[in-house]
């Protein structure tokens, strides 16, 4: 009996070990599985992160490289471009972007973040796709999320400037065996100057350089000639003032343009009015490329500016009929725009996101003008009396002490079919960013207070401008035709059009190198866009 009730006790000690073991073991396995799930769900969390960390990662890519190039975010199949693993510099002379070939992989904290994306330039949206990934400790499969958005690229005002032209008063004509552009009386230029043809002085008419640190640069591809009475030309004599550079390629010639050329001297027998610092003078005068618009570009900015008859302005603005009577870019507008009414008016447009991409507004009483983007005018324009332009940021605002970011200098690019004329006696003035002020003082424009690379209005105008006489103006013009500065009028601001004409007394102000140039001024590149916020599509 004893035995039997120890054998029952072996028995019965032995299933509850069992028992035990079997619940120990489940219970460890539990815990380890409850642990796995804590660690994947915190994984799946990090993953998260890691994800919206590369998107970050790439908004800040866009934001500090040429946002519109389809390069930059590394594209993949089937949107990858053939030439992925050497992309050409955007804009040119740009650096290298190097191999785009494979996405980008950021090593975070906490693992990886896989990164890249597609342009869509027809929306200006580039469509992002971020991949975290977290390493599994249990081994086994990384544990991933990844996330799509779309980042739409906003344009900055103001773009880099990559258009050598932009920095001269640039002339193209070219008609052989005559004075392409004539100096005369005692017109002064102290601007750098560009001449596709020949380039003649009369009277007391010169080019010369004032300032050091306004260095001028004269370039004439065809001759210099001094006419019969020209007492003056480049430079000075006395006191001596050399202007930096000189580039004549058909040399110097006197008395008519089909007179025989020689090389530019001051000595005998010459003796050319010709002053050049040393070094400074070649008679290798490379071609400088400039914009030629043809009637596609012309289509082009009638259907994309940000206010026109096609982009019309937002309730209570002008109506659209103040910018074309149809909605063909045909030069129909009967009457001439009048920019400065003796009335108020306004003109606000906005993009998808809210921002505003468009802004032109009057304030007749105190001559103020604001502004933003594009505007687009199936007409010609007149400018009267006194203007005084400024900018307003993505936000509609001017604040007080406002500097010229996000284009509170006033930036704007007006395309106009006719002509654009600003009448005898107007001052069209630009914004001092560096003050917040006017670079306006007495009844004229202040040249020594504007600051061309934050302010600039430029009017692109197919049918030619005319400034009148004792008019002043502070801004930009390109014409397939021709430019008209009247008598005694003065100017500060680059130029490229097919013909120039001077009057009496002419005076072109020196212009720095302009860094950057309004959104839409002809042949420069858009390469400068403000990322908006990431919307996740999803993920």
């Amino acid at each position: 009996m004893a035995t039997n009730e120890h054998g029952f006790a072996l028995v019965l000690a032995l299933g509850v070990t069992i028992v035990l073991s079997m619940t120990v073991v489940t219970v460890i396995e539990t815990t380890t599985a409850n642990q796995r799930t804590s660690v994947q769900s915190k994984n799946r969390v990090s993953a998260y992160s890691l994800a919206e960390a590369g998107m970050n990662n790439a908004t800040s890519i866009l934001a500090t490289s040429n946002s519109y190039d389809p390069h930059v975010l590394h594209p993949q199949p089937p949107n990858q471009p053939a030439d992925c693993a050497a992309p050409p510099a955007n804009p040119t002379g740009a650096p290298l972007l190097g191999n785009t070939c494979s996405p980008f992989v950021f090593n975070l904290d906490g693992g990886t973040a896989t990164v890249s994306g597609v342009y869509d330039s027809s929306t200006a949206n580039w469509t992002v796709t971020s991949t975290g990934q977290v390493r599994n400790p249990y081994g086994g499969q990384a544990t991933t999320r990844t996330l799509t958005a779309v980042i739409h690229i906003r344009p900055q005002a103001a773009q880099n400037n990559v258009v050598a032209a932009w920095n001269y008063v640039f002339v193209k004509d070219t008609t052989p065996n005559v004075c392409n552009v004539t100096l005369d009386q005692t017109t002064t230029l102290t601007a750098s100057l560009y001449i596709e043809g020949n380039l003649c002085f009369k009277n007391q008419a010169g080019i010369t350089e004032t300032n050091s640190n306004d260095p001028v640069s004269l370039e004439v591809r065809g001759k210099l000639v001094w006419l019969s009475g020209a007492s003056k030309g480049v430079g000075q004599s006395s006191p001596l003032q050399q202007i930096t550079s000189a580039k004549i390629g058909g040399g110097c010639a006197t008395g008519a343009v089909t007179n025989a050329a020689h090389t530019c001297t001051t000595s005998s027998p010459y003796n050319d009015y010709f002053y050049v610092k040393p070094g400074g003078y070649s008679t290798d005068a490379p071609a400088i490329n400039s914009p030629t618009l043809t009637s596609t570009d012309w289509d082009g900015y009638y259907q994309n500016a940000t206010i026109s008859r096609l982009s019309p302005c937002l309730a209570g603005g002008l109506a659209g009929t103040a910018f074309d009577n149809d909605t063909v870019r045909n030069n129909s507008l009967p009457a001439t725009f009048n920019l400065t009414p003796s009335t108020n008016y306004s003109c606000q447009t906005k993009d998808v996101n809210g921002s505003v991409i468009g802004e032109l507004d009057w304030d007749a009483t105190n001559h103020v003008m604001s502004i933003r983007g594009n505007v687009f005018i199936d007409g010609n324009v007149s400018i009267n009396g006194l203007v005084k332009y400024r900018g307003v940021d993505s936000k509609g605002l001017h604040p007080a002490g406002s500097d010229g970011s996000d284009g509170k200098g006033g930036e704007m690019v007006m395309y106009v079919s006719g002509t654009v004329s600003l009448s005898n006696g107007g001052v069209f003035c630009g914004w001092n960013t560096t003050n917040d002020t006017a670079a306006y003082t007495g009844s004229t424009c202040d040249f020594s207070a504007w600051t061309p690379s934050t302010s600039m209005f430029m009017f692109v105008a197919n049918g030619g401008v005319t400034l009148g006489q004792t008019s002043y103006f502070q801004g930009a013009i390109f014409t397939p035709g021709n430019v008209s500065l009247g008598q005694s009028s003065q100017t500060e601001g680059p130029v490229i059009a097919s013909t120039l004409t001077l009057g009496q007394s002419v005076q072109m102000k020196p212009l720095p190198g302009l860094a950057d140039l309004p959104l839409g001024a002809p042949g420069n590149p858009n390469t400068s866009g403000v990322p908006a916020a990431p919307i996740y599509t999803n993920g």
